[in-house]
């Protein structure tokens, strides 16, 4: 279809998982003196950028299924069964619903879920996950996919950025993986998760902002001083 638990599982664990031994210590962000903008390895920012993207298709696959499931079949309700039968035909995707660990290590234990295999969901348990209180509800699911980005970038802007980026082409991949358009809920839930990321965004560029005129006011008063 890849810490933080999209509940509880760590980013080094995470990374672990998808054969990414975490480098980053040693070489995902360096500041060099006269720059005060991070840079981040190409090779590692390809890995956040890849990691977020997973985690946005499978969040959208989970919310595409429970909004099927949530409907009762019925003869005339042939568009959602043509729809079901799509994506248990994708094996890797149905794989990732009934619980199994798919490549990359993703799983549904993996993003903090540990009820019942989302295949195995009646109507009312499937309406249930996705209500306001629900597992994969707007507030849960954006504040679950938000922080694993941010847990992912820490507090180095570019690689946030590019978190950021993944969200959205993964979003976008899951459109055209799912006929165009996904249920309201997805789009939603992307909307408050990316003003999450971007309000994080905005508070790490002010702080730098706020550094830089620190430094530039310290600098002159060394100037005066001598």
């Amino acid at each position: 279809m890849g810490t933080l638990d999209l509940n509880s599982i760590s980013t080094d664990q995470y990374f672990a998982n998808t054969n990414y031994v975490a480098d980053k210590e040693n070489s995902s962000v360096s500041t060099t003196k006269g720059d005060k903008s991070s840079q981040v390895d190409d090779s590692i920012q390809s890995k956040i950028h890849n990691s977020a993207v997973n985690v946005s298709i499978s969040m959208e696959s989970i919310k595409v299924f429970l909004n099927i499931k949530s409907v009762e079949m019925t003869q005339e309700n042939t568009n959602s069964q043509s729809f079901l039968m799509n994506i248990i035909n994708n094996t890797e995707v149905y794989d990732f619903l009934s619980g199994k660990e798919i490549d990359g290590g993703l799983s549904l234990a993996s993003i903090g879920y540990d009820g019942k295999p989302i295949t195995e969901l009646t109507p009312d348990e499937a309406k249930e996950l996705v209500s306001d209180n629900g597992f994969f509800g707007i507030d849960q699911t954006s504040q679950r996919v938000s922080g694993f980005v941010i847990s992912l970038a820490g507090d180095n802007v570019e690689a946030l950025q590019e978190a950021r980026r993944g969200v959205v082409q993964g979003f976008e991949e899951a459109e055209k993986m799912w006929g165009g358009e996904l249920p309201e809920i997805s789009y939603q839930t992307q909307e408050k998760t990316l003003k999450i990321i971007d309000e994080k965004i905005n508070e790490l560029l002010k702080t730098d902002s706020q550094k830089e005129l620190e430094d530039s006011s310290n600098s002159d008063s060394v100037k005066e001083d001598k």
